[in-house]
């Protein structure tokens, strides 16, 4: 980009889709993680709280949601919370698709709030920093760009 800057002269402005843009640092930290949902809850997890709080979203909204998109805001929701509702903790989340990064997200954020025994602490240190980048940086930009459809009010996620 600087190289043709400076062949043309100017400067240029690079818009790029902002989910793929939080997707492409998700893909490169998922490597071992993914398990069954089928493992029991584990309803003492460590409740994770960082980055912006997820956008409030209208009804209608709400309404427009696929079951991974609205599973994906409720889990968020509890994993910020620190509460697991029981009706989320029984929902069944689709296999690991790489091109569906929300399931992905969604099988992640599961594997959180589940009784995964993972052993090592850099397994478990590894799984919380992703956690945190899915709850403080994946679902707030994917959301902020669900409902603000214009790149010139959307807030830059990934500085």
């Amino acid at each position: 980009m600087w190289k043709l800057e400076l062949h043309l002269g100017r400067k240029l402005v690079w818009l790029e889709c902002n989910l793929h843009t939080g997707e492409l640092p998700l893909r490169h930290l998922i490597v071992d993680l993914d398990s069954a949902t089928d493992m029991d809850i584990n309803p003492n997890f460590t409740r994770i709280f960082v980055g912006p709080p997820l956008i409030k979203l209208h009804d209608k909204v709400i309404q427009d949601l696929s079951t991974d998109q609205h599973y994906g805001y409720r889990i968020v929701c509890a994993v910020r919370d620190g509460v697991l509702p029981a009706r989320l903790a029984l929902l069944e989340i689709r296999p690991v698709n790489h091109s569906h990064w929300l399931t992905t997200a969604n099988r992640l954020l599961r594997l959180w709030v589940s009784k995964h025994e993972l052993k090592g602490k850099n397994h478990l240190k590894n799984l919380q920093f992703i956690e945190e980048f899915i709850i403080g940086v994946y679902y707030p930009c994917w959301f902020n760009v669900k409902v603000k459809h214009s790149s010139q009010e959307i807030d830059l996620c990934i500085q």
